[in-house]
């Protein structure tokens, strides 16, 4: 049975700092994916492949959900996630979490922990 808390979507009320972290962690996140596709591997002779297709998104699912949540992060409605969205949240803020500048640790975390009780 669904949770009605979670029928819409988990709200995150999070503050301008809260914000910023998980901002800067999509950031971080898309960045790192971008690399990944365009680094050359030895098999590719230093010339990395060309373009995806109209129909192929780039950097697969997860980048593409990762824009949307970006999208909706920097609107003016409130953020409301699905599960997926919050396990991406999760995700991306646990790798950001490891090698955060230490201003941003404590904040990170109090996102993490906000988005573990709505998982």
């Amino acid at each position: 049975m669904a949770d009605p808390k979670h029928d819409d979507g988990a709200r995150l009320d999070l503050g301008d700092e809260e914000q910023w972290v998980l901002h800067a962690a999509l950031l971080q996140y898309l960045d790192e994916r971008t690399d990944e596709a365009t680094e050359s591997t030895p098999d590719d002779h230093g010339f990395p492949d060309p373009p995806a297709g109209e129909d192929e998104p780039p950097a697969g699912e997860k980048s593409a959900a990762a824009i949307d949540l970006l999208d909706a992060l920097e609107g003016e409605e409130p953020l409301r996630l699905d599960r997926e969205a919050l396990l991406l949240v999760r995700e991306l803020l646990s790798e950001y979490l490891a090698g955060a500048p230490l201003r941003d640790r404590a904040t990170c975390r109090s996102v993490l922990a906000a988005v573990r009780d709505e998982l």
